[in-house]
């Protein structure tokens, strides 16, 4: 399903800098979604609570949802805030909100039919901590409306909070980030990283339309189908996991991502096997694609 939304890349960006240096901070929020002060007589990093969600939203959709998390943003399309990131890169501190959102709709026969190929929108907004001892420390830097899609169902695949995201810095000063996920889906859930990639505007070239933050693909580092199984009824009962590295690949700016997979597989009816070093997978990135494929 294509998304009607306007894509607004570079431009948003340049004006989300331009704003932000001449007035657009957190100061202009409502109160009832500016961010919160940092803590006295602590230290600067631990103390600044970054903007929350609601703060995130309406910045990409300049809507005062009251701080909800979640609400209409235009003809029936539903923006979600998923999941924020903190760093440094550069000698600057970010913080970067992303959040889903769900196709506009115009009554046309099948706007509403939705499955596993149903993607979800990606948008973000970005801040950098300019003033960590000021009560508004976050200033605007810019957003994205669209930054890939991803998903199933129209929906994005829930953020795994028993798992941290692991981040990669180029040599070229770009930032890759995995955020660990899990769905859900016929009694099997699947877990994996969103794959994120952070170039700063002054580390793109003036003649492409580079995103500064793009989705680059989701890897898969394990399956658990006891809910499907049955003990063993329906299905041989497994489980798996695995672990997340980066690697050099070659002259390329992206680095590999290893998966070394444990636990058990399927290997034929009724039939199960332990996973190991053999199984490990390898992921590079795809510049046809713009995406992470298997090796």
């Amino acid at each position: 399903m294509a998304f009607s939304r306007a894509y607004y890349g570079r431009n948003s960006w340049a004006r989300g800098a331009a704003a932000g240096l001449l007035a657009a901070t957190l100061a202009a929020l409502p109160p009832a979604i500016a961010t919160a002060a940092p803590q006295q007589n602590a230290p600067a990093q631990a103390a600044v609570a970054p903007p929350d969600g609601g703060t995130v939203l309406y910045f990409i959709h300049q809507i005062d949802g009251k701080g909800a998390t979640s609400y209409e943003v235009a003809n029936g399309s539903i923006a979600t805030y998923w999941f924020g990131h903190a760093f440094e890169l550069g000698g600057t501190q970010y913080f970067t909100g992303f959040v889903w959102e769900t196709a506009e709709r115009y009554g046309n026969p099948g706007e509403d039919n939705v499955g596993p190929g149903t993607l979800a929108n990606l948008a973000e907004a970005t801040f950098i901590l300019a003033n960590p001892s000021s009560d508004r420390p976050w200033k605007f830097r810019g957003m994205e409306h669209t930054i890939g899609e991803f998903g199933a169902y129209e929906r994005a695949p829930e953020v795994d909070t028993e798992r941290k995201p692991l981040e990669h810095r180029t040599a070229s000063g770009k930032l890759v980030l995995a955020v660990p996920t899990a769905s859900f889906d016929n009694g099997i859930t699947t877990s994996g990283y969103a794959m994120f990639v952070f170039t700063p505007p002054d580390k793109r070239q003036d003649d492409t339309n580079d995103k500064v933050w793009a989705y680059v693909g989701s890897v898969l580092t394990g399956e658990d189908n006891s809910l499907a199984c049955a003990d063993g009824e329906v299905m041989p009962c497994t489980n798996s996991s695995g672990e997340l590295s980066f690697s050099a690949n070659g002259s390329s700016d992206l680095p590999l991502l290893n998966v070394k997979l444990s636990g058990t597989t399927i290997a034929g009816p009724d039939k199960t096997r332990r996973l190991g070093p053999a199984d490990a997978v390898a992921y590079a990135y795809d510049s046809a694609s713009k995406a992470y494929a298997p090796r």
